[in-house]
């Protein structure tokens, strides 16, 4: 009976080489598992000889086997993004341990015990082993406040349990990235805690909310970096309940991420500067649809942008250059920004999108040296129907990723000369010198302001042309430098968000939010 044991244990060391390793270990196979599950095969083996010598290397390589698999098991779970291979290996090689220390034979009392164990454990660690590293407490869905306009003069203040990586608008409030691989939430009247989500040992590499606020895309790396693939989990922005998980290409930050409401877009290179869009379902996980430029054409690189219902992929043909606007759930054209093409010419095209906070609006700047002219190059469209809402002076494009209101500024030298908000209000640069974050609401231009003390006010410029008025932040002297936040080359943010008008600071410094003013 102990062969059949050890053969049972060596099979299920076999499996693990070709089970989900995680961000941690994505490759399949993965060499060091499958040293080890090899390890664990050969151990099996020698339990079949009668010999000393055979016993004797067969606990031998068991051992080496065990030691290294529980090993690996462990820095898995540290670095908070594990999957389930090491976790079944490591049962296989401690059922192979057993088998070849006990006396032979074996009586059929004692193997089917242990060939209960190793189905049980094996069952255990496929389904429950890559929770263990993930703690999370949960919160009941509500109903989203309105995003923060006019706000009070008396903010709450959180402060966090690690340093700030991010701080993005999302459900009921903000959602709060740190440094200790965890993403809480906070509610925007109050500031209070509604949920958090945490990955001890990995590192937020991206916090991402869908352009209707209603998920959150967190992406952690393993500890040690990983080997080129993330993991990326969706969030119910409102709960925080995970919908959905699985292992991504490597991310630096959010700039490859342009998710719609329900379909978050990849690129798959085909070669020839061609690209493929494929598209995944954020709830399920499951893809529903790729697309490629059509015969004669390529899809040049060009995320991160997409609207609220419509993915965009850039399009390059002999006669003409421009974008398309995809439906997200079948990836049909639903629209077309075309330019005409006089020359093709072998110079890269270059496409510059962004997308408003909502999704209603996106920018496209393009550069290629074959249009047949420079008109329509600088342009603010309507992110569901394509229709080209405005035009925009290359040397001061609008910035619409601020908020509703777009801002175009006018740099010489590296300094901004002048600065004009939609509608033509020119921008009082003097008031804010020290311009460290900006963001738009419907009625106002906010800027947080660096002053000559060293603290830090909000300046608030109203659209209508009343008076101007600030609110004081107050923010202990920055302390050690960790880096700009994860969604831009900032240390500093301005969110108006549901609920409340939220101010952060990349480091050990406490997010600040002042609660939207009763209508």
């Amino acid at each position: 009976m102990g062969v059949v044991v050890a053969a049972l244990a060596a099979s299920c060391a076999v499996l693990a080489v070709f089970l989900n390793g995680g961000a941690v270990r994505p490759d399949r196979p993965d060499l060091e598992v499958a040293l080890v599950a090899a390890a664990s095969v050969l151990a099996a083996l020698l339990t079949f000889g009668k010999s000393t010598g055979a016993r004797v290397s067969a606990l031998v390589f068991a051992a080496g086997a065990t030691g290294w698999a529980i090993y690996c098991l462990s820095t898995d779970l540290g670095s908070g993004t594990p999957g389930s291979s090491t976790a079944v290996l490591a049962i296989a090689a401690v059922v192979t341990l057993v088998v070849a220390g006990l006396p032979r034979p074996v009586r059929w009392w004692f193997a089917v015990p242990l060939v209960a164990v190793l189905a049980a454990g094996t069952v255990t660690a496929v389904t429950t082993v890559p929770g263990l590293a993930v703690r999370s407490e949960t919160a009941t869905a509500v109903t989203a406040p309105a995003l923060a306009d006019r706000v009070t003069a008396a903010p709450w203040s959180w402060t966090p349990s690690s340093p700030v990586l991010d701080v993005v608008a999302a459900g009921a409030g903000v959602a709060v990235a740190g440094t200790g691989g965890e993403v809480t939430a906070l509610d925007g009247p109050t500031g209070a805690v509604r949920w958090t989500y945490a990955r001890p040992g990995a590192h937020v590499r991206a916090l991402v909310p869908t352009p209707d606020g209603l998920l959150l895309l967190a992406v952690f790396a393993p500890r040690d970096g990983g080997k080129g693939r993330h993991h990326l989990t969706i969030l119910d922005a409102f709960t925080g309940v995970p919908l959905q998980e699985t292992v991504i290409d490597d991310v630096h930050g959010p700039d490859l991420l342009a998710p719609t409401s329900t379909v978050l877009p990849s690129l798959t290179y085909l070669g020839n500067n061609d690209f493929r869009v494929d598209a995944l379902d954020l709830r399920t996980g499951s893809p529903l649809w790729s697309w490629k430029a059509p015969e004669g054409c390529v899809s040049p690189f060009a995320l991160p942008a997409s609207g609220r219902d419509v993915v965009l992929a850039p399009l390059l043909c002999q006669d003409r250059i421009g974008v398309l606007g995809l439906d997200e759930r079948t990836g049909t054209p639903r629209w077309e920004h075309r330019l005409p093409v006089a020359r093709p010419s072998d110079e890269k095209a270059d496409y510059y999108l962004h997308s408003s906070p909502g999704g209603g609006k996106v920018s496209l700047s393009l550069r290629y040296s074959g249009l047949a002219s420079g008109k329509d190059t600088d342009v603010v469209l309507d992110a569901a129907t394509g229709t080209l809402l405005s035009t925009m002076d290359s040397k001061a494009p609008a910035r619409i990723t601020l908020g509703p209101v777009a801002v175009s500024e006018r740099d010489e030298n590296g300094k901004t000369t002048a600065a004009t908000l939609d509608g033509g209000t020119a921008v009082d640069l003097a008031a804010c010198p020290d311009r460290r974050a900006q963001a738009t609401t419907p009625t106002a231009y906010l800027r947080l302001c660096g002053s000559p003390g060293g603290g830090m006010v909000v300046h608030r410029q109203e659209l209508d042309g009343s008076p101007a008025s600030t609110l004081p932040v107050s923010w202990p002297p920055s302390g050690e430098l960790i880096g700009g936040l994860l969604s831009g080359s900032g240390r500093h943010t301005l969110v108006p968000a549901p609920g409340a008008l939220v101010a952060a600071r990349a480091g050990d410094t406490p997010v600040v939010g002042f609660p939207a003013a009763r209508p």
